[in-house]
């Protein structure tokens, strides 16, 4: 029997992680300006007031290194990226010898979509310290946008060998052994990633992910839930749970998951596409009649998936008995 692919919005492979790359690892508390900085504290305020950098600082004296530092600190507190930006590159111009600030820069370009940059920015960090541990992580982050897989994992191992508490660098190589489906030594990664960082839900998704990928359904299905207890609150994690109660054949909890992730009719199509896989197509027509039932415009690809069911179930049950089972 022919069976339905699973339909891809249900699918949420490991790669999700890749969310984390940003400017968490520097982030900083509002800054207080003192004395010497009120004239800075000015240029902030023209810029809220809509006031362009060069004509609000053009009566001020030349910006120290220390200056252009702290005002682009202060833009990054605010969200104000492309200004942080500038004010780093300001920094570095004039003392390039900043690594703190050349890292912050790095990791900006990154956030930014500006890989490349970035990657050169972090070599430039490394030359300067070639023990600074983030620097390799960020450098990792860039060369895994490139695709450049091979300087990716030699960057996350070398961050590890120098911080072995760096979650996020054990989560991308656990991203990373997925993507190859190597999904043992994934689920390895990202357990590392887990016994540092407990609660978070992003990597307990993909660990979840990672045992599903390996037929380890009762153990998916757990650590969706923690995904879920630790506060994930996602549509992804929902319908990742409902694929893992599906393959444990409950059907009932599956609907239930599928549909926090999506709306009913959805969810009964999902259930559906599940019984077909399992081999009970006179329970999935059941589902996807209760889905074009609910939702009309859902009609095509439920009707679709209704007619396969139809198939399914007439070789099953060559007789061409009518009598169906309740969706649920």
């Amino acid at each position: 029997m022919k069976l339905i692919q699973m339909p891809q919005y249900l699918i949420v492979t490991a790669c999700c992680g890749l969310i984390l790359v940003g400017c968490e690892s520097f982030s900083m508390k509002p800054q207080k300006f003192s004395t010497p900085d009120e004239h800075y504290q000015q240029v902030l305020e023209a810029q809220k007031a809509g006031v362009e950098f060069d004509e609000a600082a053009k009566n001020l004296p030349e910006a120290t290194a220390e200056e252009h530092a702290k005002l682009g600190d202060a833009h990054l507190q605010q969200g104000q990226l492309g200004l942080a930006i500038g004010q780093y590159l300001q920094v570095l111009e004039k003392d390039p010898t900043q690594t703190a600030t050349r890292y912050k820069l790095a990791m900006l370009l990154l956030k930014h979509g500006k890989a490349d940059a970035s990657r050169k920015e972090f070599k430039k960090v490394l030359e300067q310290d070639d023990q600074f541990a983030l620097a390799y992580e960020g450098l990792g982050q860039a060369f895994l946008v490139l695709g450049d897989h091979l300087g990716a994992d030699q960057s996350f191992r070398k961050a590890l060998s120098l911080d072995q508490n760096l979650w996020r660098s054990h989560t991308y190589l656990g991203i990373m052994a997925d993507r190859r489906h190597l999904h043992l030594s994934a689920i390895e990664a990202y357990n590392a990633a887990l016994a540092i960082q407990p609660r978070e839900g992003m990597v307990l998704n993909n660990l979840g992910m990672a045992q599903y990928m390996n037929r380890q359904y009762r153990q998916a299905a757990n650590t969706f839930q923690l995904a879920i207890q630790a506060g994930t609150d996602s549509p992804k994690v929902a319908n990742n749970l409902g694929l893992a109660l599906s393959k444990l054949g409950k059907f009932p909890e599956a609907f239930d998951a599928f549909k926090k992730g999506t709306n009913p009719a959805k969810a009964y199509n999902n259930v559906g596409i599940a019984l077909l896989e399992a081999g009970r197509p006179k329970r999935a027509i059941s589902c996807f009649e209760k889905a074009i039932e609910l939702e009309p415009t859902f009609y095509e690809k439920a009707n679709e998936n209704l007619e396969q069911a139809k198939r399914a179930a007439s070789q099953v049950d060559p007789k061409g008995s009518t009598k169906l089972e309740a969706c649920l």
